[in-house]
């Protein structure tokens, strides 16, 4: 095959790439499910994997501190992260919603709403899904 030609193919996958990913959701179901079907069973929502055991990692979260007020929509973090065999670095949780990642022992989530939290750090190896039985949590309020 001719470069051009080899040009040519690969514009036309991309052109039909992008219209696919360029149709809304809706537009790939335009038949009715519910006709000749049992009705669809209630979605459960999976089960969380089990913590990887720590082995030898472990975090301290040294601010926000326990009870803190913070002022504004910017909550600072410090933490002292003991990787172990497998930790690399932390996944920050507020209220259960993972909010942030950080490789450096210190940053800043944004976007906090007012209100009374719960920050939650957690271990995680770097494939940055395996979260290790490493993890700690404190209650800050944002005014």
């Amino acid at each position: 095959m001719c470069e051009k030609g080899g040009i040519a193919m690969a514009k036309v996958h991309l052109i039909a790439a992008a219209a696919l990913i360029a149709l809304p959701l809706s537009a790939s179901a335009q038949h009715d499910h519910s006709k000749g079907h049992a009705p669809a069973k209630p979605v459960t929502k999976a089960a969380k994997p089990p913590l990887s055991p720590a082995e030898g990692a472990s975090i301290k979260i040294l601010s926000p501190t326990k009870g803190q007020v913070l002022k504004g929509d910017k909550v600072p973090v410090e933490y002292k992260l003991i990787k172990g065999k497998r930790g690399h670095h932390a996944h920050a949780y507020v209220d259960g919603e993972l909010m942030g990642m950080f490789e450096n022992e210190k940053g800043t989530l944004n976007g906090i709403k007012p209100g009374k939290h719960i920050l939650e750090l957690r271990v995680v190896a770097s494939d940055h899904e395996t979260e290790l039985d490493a993890k700690d949590r404190t209650e800050f309020t944002v005014k």
